[in-house]
């Protein structure tokens, strides 16, 4: 029989893939959308468990209509990080999507999540772009300083810009969505519930599991729009924020004692290493035309190159600036390999001097970053680096050599 109209119905999977859980309290009007987005543009591979926090807005005699979910009403406000658990462990499938209730998922947002997972067993967690419903980026991953406070990387910015379209490791990414391996999660205990009600809850689920099960992933291919605060669990007060934020440095301090400090001028560059201070080599790679594996013979031998030499080298952050070609505005081959991609669309004077100090080694593709205005900015923001020739004929081996690194496909 068909569904009533206006009902949010979700499929019967018998083995689910993926159970998304959603914690509710209040704000229907954001929830029923949520929700709704969910079912039409979700392929039927999950199972939905809602846990509601004794919402008063009528919330729960909607959720009483939505048919194909599993719902949980607390009698009292338990707190987003120990009803997220509750729901956790009614779970069936590998994979868990935490999903906010004021985050509205786009079509192909599940399945690039669950590709980044199930390639690399290293893998814990993997994150979506997440946007303002007015179309401004609010989170490409994000950076958590050494005192505990953190940063949404590129927040308020635009979203296709190369620095957001590459997939890599984060410090941490916002539990409005967050796919996380089941396993994984019961492994760490889940969310601590020392930060209920509210706040720094996915700082130390992302913290916690980086020191065990694996990476935290950003990956842009997939996007989510999230209104952010609305779910907030009777809002966050700034004396709240600020004992979580203690009680995070304090359990982290090992690890948070590596990160930089945070920049209180919001300086580029400072952003800059804060988002790759977890890498262990920064390489930036300057060609001429934009490597492709569609195009010249060029093209094809540097795209090649570089690919070999990220999947090799992952840990490390490759950056290839290109003189020639279109700015790539969507997710590629390269940022599927973990490279940023820039090309001559972009401000080269204010582009070095974001990335000022930054790169261990720089290694040149094209003769032209050595002549005149181009070769002052490279050497006045890059002093440091170590300076490479890269042969148009290089191999993987060959750029190892040249860089006077190791072949990095051994490990010790």
């Amino acid at each position: 029989m068909a569904a009533a109209p206006n009902v949010i119905s979700f499929p019967a999977v018998a083995r689910p893939d993926v159970t998304v859980v959603m914690v509710t309290y209040n704000r229907w009007d954001l929830t029923k959308e949520a929700l709704r987005l969910l079912a039409e543009v979700t392929e039927p591979c999950y199972e939905v468990v809602i846990v509601d926090n004794a919402s008063t807005d009528g919330t729960v005699d909607q959720l009483a209509q939505i048919r194909g979910a599993g719902v949980l009403r607390n009698p009292r406000n338990l707190g987003f990080g120990p009803a997220t658990n509750q729901g956790a462990a009614l779970a069936r499938g590998r994979h868990l999507v935490l999903l906010n209730s004021d985050a509205w998922v786009r079509p192909g947002w599940l399945e690039p999540l669950i590709d980044v997972a199930d390639a690399d067993p290293c893998v814990a967690a993997v994150a979506p772009k997440l946007l303002y419903p007015d179309g401004r980026l609010q989170e490409a991953g994000s950076i958590v300083w050494r005192d505990a406070r953190v940063r949404q990387y590129g927040d308020g910015d635009v979203p296709n810009r190369p620095e957001y379209n590459f997939r890599r490791t984060v410090d941490y990414a916002s539990a409005a969505c967050l796919l996380v391996r089941r396993d994984a999660f019961i492994s760490v205990g889940g969310f601590d519930p020392r930060f209920a009600p509210v706040y720094c809850e996915d700082v130390d689920l992302c913290l916690a599991l980086a020191a065990g099960p694996g990476h935290v992933v950003y990956q842009p291919r997939s996007v989510v729009e999230h209104v952010r605060g609305a779910s907030a669990i009777g809002g966050v007060q700034s004396t709240r924020v600020e004992r979580n934020r203690r009680l995070l440095r304090a359990r982290w301090r090992q690890v948070l004692d590596r990160r930089p400090p945070e920049s209180w001028r919001v300086e580029p560059s400072a952003i800059a290493g804060g988002r790759d201070a977890i890498t262990c080599e920064r390489i930036l790679v300057l060609s001429g035309p934009r490597p492709d594996a569609g195009g010249t013979p060029e093209q094809r031998r540097l795209h090649s190159l570089v690919i070999a030499a990220a999947r090799r080298w992952p840990d490390a952050r490759w950056t290839v600036a290109s003189l020639d070609g279109d700015p790539v505005a969507r997710p590629d081959d390269l940022s599927d390999a973990g490279i940023e991609a820039v090309t001559g669309g972009a401000s080269w004077e204010a582009w070095f001097a974001g990335r000022r100090y930054h790169y261990g080694i720089v290694a040149v593709a094209d003769s032209r970053w050595d002549e005149g205005a181009l070769h002052g900015l490279m050497t006045a923001a890059q002093p440091q680096a170590v300076r490479v020739q890269v042969p148009g004929d290089a191999e993987l081996g060959a750029l190892a050599k040249v860089l006077g690194r190791p072949d990095p496909g051994i490990r010790a």
